[in-house]
């Protein structure tokens, strides 16, 4: 029995350690969850994006931006604390937009379609319910609309002295990736280990955290 504990202890400190230098870290219990939870997904400066797909559940190298293997893309978020950092930050999400779908004017080689729906995660239960279209980069034409606060707005702005950015919680994405597979998928945060309550002055921006479930035909778990 000792020798079985030592044995347990070793392949754990052996699985934290591999896990312990991971960019975006994974978390997947379909039996208990239903959904993949992944975390302080960063794009580099040197990049602009960073860009993620659905059908291998992973990132993929900027290199490829031109093709159609990735879903989604976000936009390097400046870390600036200071008051003439607040603009940049909040032009972002009101005119240059923080993510983007690989479809329409946004890459042409892409066929990812996807719709943002007004529900939470957990009503949205199956794909075929949704019209699913092509992203844009013009203002009427995106899938995620710019703009702070309000009915139809992804995101939440407090203003100030708090200047922090939070996530509409009763808002889905149904995505159809290249693949013709199905996925809904929420983003809860865009601080570094998603904090429940971020403050802008001690919490990093740039960490996007994305749960999403993998349709099973169009029934959404």
């Amino acid at each position: 029995m000792k020798t079985l504990y030592i044995a347990f202890l070793l392949s754990a400190a052996i699985i934290l350690n591999s896990c312990s230098d991971d960019t975006v870290t994974p978390n997947k219990n379909t039996t208990d969850l239903g959904f993949v939870i992944k975390t302080n997904i960063s794009a580099k400066l040197a990049e602009g994006w960073v860009y993620y797909s659905f059908d291998k559940d992973t990132l993929i190298d900027p290199s490829k931006a031109d093709g159609a293997d990735w879903d989604v893309k976000f936009r390097y978020i400046p870390y600036d604390t200071s008051s003439t950092g607040f603009g940049p930050l909040v032009g972002i999400f009101t005119n240059s937009g923080p993510m983007f779908f690989n479809s329409g004017t946004v890459n042409k080689n892409g066929q990812t379609q996807a719709v943002l729906v007004d529900d939470v995660y957990d009503n949205v239960t199956d794909a075929s319910k949704y019209t699913l279209r092509n992203d844009d980069t013009t203002t009427t034409g995106r899938i995620v609309p710019i703009g702070l606060g309000g009915t139809t707005a992804l995101f939440l702005y407090s203003g100030g002295p708090n200047h922090v950015l939070t996530v509409n919680p009763s808002k889905t994405f149904v995505i159809k990736t290249k693949s013709n597979k199905y996925v809904k998928m929420a983003l809860t945060s865009i601080y570094k280990d998603a904090p429940l309550s971020p403050k802008y002055n001690t919490n990093f921006a740039n960490y996007f955290t994305i749960k999403y479930t993998h349709a099973d035909g169009t029934r959404l778990k």
